[in-house]
């Protein structure tokens, strides 16, 4: 593997010389150093399928391109590259159902998949959510999305999205606010939805803040939603 991320590397040059470009100015337009190009191009570093994936559209070249030797054959296949190149650079997000009061977050009665996530992100986002109705909609969540949650039990700032547990009942996703009288309230992004007051500090348990969301493709409406079939194929956020 390592001769073969060197042919790469001889690959790289080649293309950067052909488009004039210094290992400076490449890096530049990619957003690493000079430095990074000169290890990719010696093959001393491993370039991840993304960065392979943007040198490609910088330098205009087919992603075969890089991958084949001087007389164009293929020194690894495609295919095989980028599943091999994915899986190092995913960790797997469980994606969690419903909780209730009481349960652990992540047993095993409550982890319904796992969503590919990148590797260099995981400090940001810590599970995942499917998103069911449209209280959020004003935020650009809608139904269907997959949200990523990083845990904490605490709110960073007014305006935070969070997503908690309220009176022990199932988790929502809301934006939290204190008013000057300490009182909180959970709030969607869509007007008909009221806010939820919480009364008691007690009543709610925050389960983390919202790390970003994932949209799948928008397919026909044919009647379908993440749990369609009657039972809980995936976590879901619940509409209050």
């Amino acid at each position: 593997m390592i001769v073969i991320f060197a042919l790469i590397g001889a690959n790289i040059k080649k293309a950067r010389e052909e488009r004039g470009l210094s290992q400076a100015e490449l890096g530049a337009k990619l957003g690493v150093t000079a430095t990074a190009i000169n290890y990719y191009e010696k093959g001393k570093r491993k370039i991840n399928i993304g960065d392979l994936y943007r040198l490609a559209g910088v330098l205009n070249k087919p992603l075969e391109y890089f991958l084949a030797d001087r007389s164009g054959a293929a020194l690894v296949d495609l295919k095989h590259y980028l599943r091999e190149n994915m899986i190092q650079d995913m960790v797997y997000l469980p994606v969690v159902g419903a909780i209730r009061a009481g349960e652990p977050l992540f047993s095993e009665q409550n982890i319904k998949s796992y969503l590919p996530f990148p590797r260099k992100m995981m400090h940001a986002a810590t599970f995942a959510l499917w998103v069911t109705g449209d209280s959020m909609i004003g935020e650009g969540i809608e139904e269907g999305d997959i949200v990523f949650i990083r845990q904490q039990e605490h709110v960073d700032f007014n305006g935070q999205i969070i997503c908690a547990l309220v009176n022990g009942e199932e988790n929502t996703l809301k934006i939290f606010w204190k008013d000057d009288n300490g009182v909180v309230y959970l709030r969607a992004a869509n007007p008909d939805y009221p806010d939820i007051i919480i009364e008691h500090e007690a009543d709610l348990k925050i389960q983390g803040v919202y790390a970003g969301v994932f949209k799948l493709p928008r397919l026909p409406k044919m009647g379908y939603s993440p749990d369609s079939s009657g039972g809980s194929s995936s976590g879901t956020l619940m509409e209050r």
